[in-house]
């Protein structure tokens, strides 16, 4: 397994799906590098990070587009609808952006299975945009394609979210269309997989006409240095996205494993993204929120992102592992002594 880092300040940070090998060395050379450099405007470095983002996408410079991350994107992509649409529950960045813009939102409702229901909603029109976390957003899973590929043809855009996507033993959207192709904008973020969550920056990929529809919209200077820079050194180091991606999915099933081990949940999830989800049972919901807030084990509570009674685990180091694994064993046992007694 690729060596991983243990979280920083003596807490294990398993609550916003960073990452759990550090950042990509060479992202940090060329940061460290540029450091005296930073009373200049970064000249050339945002078409520098273009080319080298299209070329790792497989597409032309013409249709990628950097982005401050998926708000900016979100906040741009609007522009070319009248309303917006998204999953619920789903990322609360789509409808929150939606009501900054003055946007109507509506929402496409999952099931118990955390599919949305066949077919194409009622309503939906080709003055449409639909946001869509591929893999999902907080669920994990992943949408039909077939249901995707409906909504393609009904709707004026489709949004498709790939921030999770290297996780995922699916082919992300771009590998099955060929490439960009009208209205479906397809975002990956710098955040996950690769491994720069301290930075703000994100690309988006869509077909040549919709990229020159929607460049006029940026700022000047959009991006900063310091994130172009750290973007530059990753996009020259892609082989850490793979290290990244392997360990997450050797440690998501261990992590499973242990939660499972573990007899406190009703249900666990392996998702297709650097977390899993997990039901605690009833009994001992409010004794594990108090273990883990006194061993400093952080993880998400996901009543707020619409799933309640979840909680939501990113996948860590092995030292945060064992550090879950040693908290869940004192919530064991606090339902073990009192029986013995």
């Amino acid at each position: 397994m690729v060596a991983a880092h243990p979280s920083a300040d003596g807490e294990a940070l398993l609550d916003w799906n960073e990452s759990p090998i550090g950042p990509p060395p060479l992202a940090v050379k060329r940061v460290v590098d540029a450091a005296e450099r930073l009373h200049r405007y970064p000249r050339g470095l945002l078409e520098e990070v273009t080319a080298l983002a299209a070329a790792h996408h497989g597409v032309s410079t013409d249709q990628v587009l950097l982005m401050a991350g998926v708000d900016e994107a979100i906040d741009m992509t609007l522009s070319l609808a009248d309303r917006a649409w998204g999953l619920k529950p789903g990322f609360d960045g789509y409808p929150d952006r939606a009501a900054a813009n003055d946007k109507p939102f509506h929402p496409i409702p999952l099931g118990p299975d955390w599919q949305p229901r066949p077919g194409v909603p009622a309503g939906l029109g080709a003055g449409d945009i639909v946001y869509l976390a591929q893999p999902g957003n907080p669920t994990g899973n992943l949408l039909p394609a077939a249901w995707i590929d409906g909504l393609r043809a009904v709707a004026g855009h489709v949004f498709v979210d790939e921030t999770y996507q290297e996780f995922s033993a699916q082919p992300g959207i771009l590998s099955r269309t060929g490439g960009p192709v009208p209205g479906v904008l397809v975002y990956r973020s710098f955040s996950k997989a690769a491994g720069l969550a301290g930075i703000r920056l994100g690309c988006l990929v869509a077909d040549a006409a919709t990229i020159a529809r929607l460049r006029p919209l940026r700022r000047f200077m959009p991006i900063d240095a310091v994130s172009l820079h750290a973007a530059a050194g990753l996009l020259e180091e892609p082989e850490f996205m793979t290290r990244l991606a392997e360990y997450v999915r050797e440690a998501r099933a261990e992590l499973c494993t242990t939660l499972r081990a573990s007899g406190l949940f009703e249900e666990v999830r392996e998702s297709e993204t650097n977390f899993v989800l997990v039901r605690p049972e009833a009994a001992v919901r409010e004794a594990l929120a108090t273990v883990l807030a006194e061993d400093r084990v952080r993880v998400k509570d996901c009543d707020g992102n619409g799933l309640p009674g979840w909680l939501r685990i990113s996948i860590g180091s092995r030292e945060d592992h064992q550090r879950l694994d040693r908290s869940l064993c004192r919530v064991a046992w606090t339902r073990i002594l009192p029986r013995a007694a």
